[in-house]
């Protein structure tokens, strides 16, 4: 009996160990954040020590890809596919529009709920918000506090949208499914209230996943686009430029509610055995409808373009046992699914886009992904492709949104403050060293900001009229030797030309199209007491996709001869071992006529 009891308490010792090996998972979204806006990439005019201490600290992703608008970002990330693959690929899901993440998708919240997560969201959904099964707690997210739209204002809270030449308007802040009507404060502050509230609150003995997805730096959801916080305002009076000094202050109180998250994991006692990832959605729009006068520089492009500067985003991963380093290998926001389920100890699903790169990143194993869709974009007609160190793109491009922006931002009227000192005493440094006696090294933290910052780049080299693709013509770059996308390889390396546009071709053909954006009068918050509300039943039927457009670049001679080729090859590789199969069995069939 004595031996029965040894034994059970020795299995419940086991069980309890495994479940406290599940890491508890904080992963915060910036929105529309540019390569430049971050200073571990070098910026000289943001200053963001609480992240970038962490990412010092931490696994740098450099070559961390998402997809170009926020609602293709977002719905790869949750459900592991590349949004072309959903129907929610190109411009971001509009407030009034019947769309979103198809129902029959299992997202991640979902996935760690099965293995014992308590899931919340915190801030911007933007994946579906016509009819109630697309909300997050219908998604696998235990509670919700944040806005459904694509933007809100950062003090009413309320999201204006233009629709048919009419202006709807309403709130846009919800817990759970209920407006909320008394909040006040800035909405990056508050955001950052709920999240330490339901740190603060948490049961330990399960394993917590809090996702925080700000609002900030995006512009606002009204007529007033930058509405920083105002101390955060003064903190950046040294940049020159009225609206880029509105966008930093915008970041500052971003930086600030990292510091602020971190205290209160350090407070429960749970920092060293969590997991923190910071990414940001897409880049920066220096430029265009959803203008924040952030920076991607010296990437090229803005959101919603297919260059690195709309798709390229700054990203990095921190957990206490996880060696600092600079990843220089590709990562897609497909990959967190599979990636965060097998550190939770799940079962990666199949179907999946996405790639598990735990063992990547923890144990410097061989990089799984060779190559990445970056974009597809049915409606404006363009698309493109990461394979190795070359990139390829396709489709009638805008050239207004092709160039190099934000240089003019940049320019100071005063003095910096001092970078090393604002490492030193940010709030995340002080945590991680008096909590878990990490000691930031400062020599190591600027070699690695030196690295990063891409300062090899001569701004004099930068071609001022780069290609920009046509039906005709694509472009193509070795985006390891030239990332800013200045060296067009198109007539150079036609060979490569032919096989990667055969894979865009193989993925366009794969595509669920997406329908022009139909905005219904029936969404006007006027009709539901000026809130945002659910406006289609659940069952009502989802219109039908459109058929596949065609694929955004001309068949030429040689593309089709280098398609013949592979299918020649391929026949005769196949013909060659059907020869092979049927001379064994002759072989076979005398030597038993024969008894040899």
């Amino acid at each position: 009996m004595l031996f029965a009891v040894i034994c059970l308490i020795i299995v419940v010792s086991l069980v309890s160990s495994e479940e406290t090996l599940q890491p508890n998972i904080v992963f915060i979204v910036a929105d529309d954040l540019g390569w430049d806006d971050v200073s571990f990439h070098g910026s000289d005019n943001i200053l963001t020590p609480n992240i970038d201490v962490l990412a010092y600290e931490g696994v740098i992703l450099n070559q961390y890809y998402t997809d170009t608008e926020g609602t293709a970002s977002r719905s790869a990330f949750f459900t592991g596919k590349y949004a072309m693959r959903l129907g929610t690929q190109g411009i971001s899901i509009s407030a009034a529009e019947d769309r979103g993440i198809p129902i029959t998708e299992l997202l991640l919240p979902s996935y760690l709920q099965k293995l014992g997560y308590s899931t919340h969201l915190v801030g911007k959904w933007n994946v579906g918000e016509s009819r109630e099964h697309y909300l997050p707690t219908y998604r696998g997210f235990d509670s919700f506090y944040g806005f459904v739209g694509r933007s809100v204002d950062y003090l009413t809270y309320n999201l204006i949208e233009n629709c048919n030449g009419a202006d709807y308007y309403g709130l846009d802040l919800f817990e759970n499914r209920e407006p909320v009507f008394d909040q006040t404060g800035h909405l990056t502050e508050i955001l950052t209230d709920q999240a330490i509230r339901i740190i603060r609150d948490h049961n330990t003995s399960v394993p917590l996943y809090l996702h925080i997805s700000h609002a900030a730096p995006h512009a606002g959801g009204g007529f007033v686009n930058l509405q920083p916080p105002l101390d955060s305002i003064e903190a950046n009076g040294y940049i020159a430029h009225s609206a880029r000094r509105l966008y930093a202050g915008l970041v500052t109180s971003l930086d600030k509610s990292i510091g602020h998250i971190l205290s209160m994991l350090a407070e429960r006692e749970i920092l060293d055995n969590t997991i923190i990832v910071f990414v940001s959605d897409n880049g920066a729009a220096p430029i265009g409808p959803s203008q924040n006068f952030g920076s991607n520089l010296p990437l090229r492009g803005v959101k919603g373009s297919p260059w690195e500067g709309a798709a390229r985003g700054v990203a990095f991963l921190w957990h206490s046992s996880i060696s600092s380093k600079i990843h220089d290998g590709l990562f897609h926001v497909t990959d967190w699914l599979p990636t965060l389920v097998n550190v939770a100890g799940g079962n990666i699903p199949e179907n999946i886009d996405g790639v598990n790169q735990w063992d990547t990143i923890n144990s410097d194993e061989r990089p799984k992904r060779l190559d990445v869709l970056i974009t597809i974009d049915d409606l404006n007609g363009w698309a493109a492709f990461r394979e190795g160190d070359f990139k390829i793109i396709i489709g009638n491009v805008n050239r207004n949104f092709s160039g190099y922006y934000s240089k003019e931002l940049k320019v100071l009227r005063n003095t910096i403050p001092s970078y090393e000192n604002m490492l030193l005493e940010c709030d995340a440094n002080r945590i991680i060293r008096e909590t878990l006696d990490l000691v930031l090294d400062v020599d190591l933290a600027f070699a690695k900001r030196k690295e990063l910052s891409m300062t090899y780049i001569n701004e004099n080299e930068i071609n001022t009229e780069p290609c920009v693709p046509t039906q005709a013509k694509g472009c193509l770059y070795n985006i390891t030797a030239d990332p800013t996308e200045s060296n067009d390889l198109w007539n150079n390396l036609p060979d490569l030309v032919r096989h990667l546009t055969l894979r865009l071709r193989t993925l366009w053909a794969d595509m669920v199209p997406r329908r022009q954006p139909q905005l219904d009068p029936k969404a006007n918050p006027s009709f539901h007491n000026y809130i945002w509300y659910p406006w289609v039943e659940n069952d009502e039927v989802v219109l039908e996709p459109p058929k596949v457009p065609t694929f955004p670049l001309q068949v030429s001679v040689d593309e089709l001869e280098y398609l013949v080729d592979i299918n020649m090859n391929t026949f005769r590789d196949n013909l060659n071992l059907y020869i092979k199969d049927m001379s064994k069995s002759f072989i076979r069939s005398v030597s038993a006529l024969f008894s040899l």
